[in-house]
């Protein structure tokens, strides 16, 4: 049986803590601050939850990509005649419908600016701040996969973007009334 601070409830929030930071990490402070949780345990569990998540994601990403490429052609050779005539007609469709509606989305064309602009290093300043874990890992890993330097600076980043954001939210907790 948990006594204290450590009762169930509490670990289940420090989970969910955990769990946002792997996904969403900027906005995991704020989180934090409304479910009155202590300081450092919550720091650790956000910390955390932010490098493993992206490391989760960037190791994952490699494999839904790599996968996908491996196995595009045997599908493809594979698939039955009437398939592939529905096939080419659904694309003959869907490239209609994509040359009548609007290219880029303003999220799509923040993306390919920072990556124009910035390069590896914009994806590494703006994942944990801006853009997701989940969305800077598989970026980092379709760009930057042979950059032996990305994933420290990467990790660094997310740790260091943890320090900021919790100083923030715990120290000037005005500024974001």
């Amino acid at each position: 049986m948990l006594g204290g601070r450590y009762e169930m409830g509490y670990l289940l929030k420090i989970l969910n803590v955990f769990l946002l930071a792997s996904l969403k990490y900027f906005w995991t402070p704020p989180y934090v601050k409304i479910l009155k949780l202590e300081f450092w345990e919550t720091f650790l569990a956000v910390e955390a939850g932010g490098i493993l998540g992206f490391i989760f994601y960037y190791y994952l990403s490699g494999i839904i990509i790599h996968k996908f490429l491996e196995h595009l052609p045997k599908l493809y050779c594979c698939t039955p005649a009437t398939f592939e005539r529905r096939m080419e007609i659904w694309l003959d469709q869907f490239k209609e419908r994509r040359r009548k509606r609007r290219k880029f989305t303003r999220r799509n064309k923040f993306i390919v600016r920072t990556r124009m602009k910035y390069g590896m290093w914009g994806i590494i300043i703006l994942t944990p701040i801006l853009l997701s874990i989940p969305l800077g890992a598989f970026l980092g890993k379709k760009y930057y996969e042979r950059k032996r330097r990305f994933l420290p600076l990467m990790l660094f980043s997310i740790f260091l973007w943890g320090i900021i954001s919790f100083i923030l939210f715990y120290e000037f907790p005005f500024i974001f009334r």
